[in-house]
């Protein structure tokens, strides 16, 4: 499976994930913003599993 949305990528794997199972996300670092065709947006890898795994209660 690929998906090219950067953030559906890390929610997916967050849904898929069980007990014990460890989520690497790779690629940006300490960066906190995206670019896509000139345009920075405001994006954090840290804060959008964050979010997604209290939604989740994992």
């Amino acid at each position: 499976m690929s998906i090219e949305n950067r953030e559906q990528a890390i929610k997916t794997a967050c849904q898929l994930a069980v007990s014990n199972d460890i989520i690497l996300v790779a690629g940006k670092g300490h960066e906190t913003y995206q670019e896509t065709n000139g345009k920075r947006i405001d994006f954090d890898d840290f804060e959008i599993v964050k979010d997604v795994l209290k939604q989740l209660n994992k």
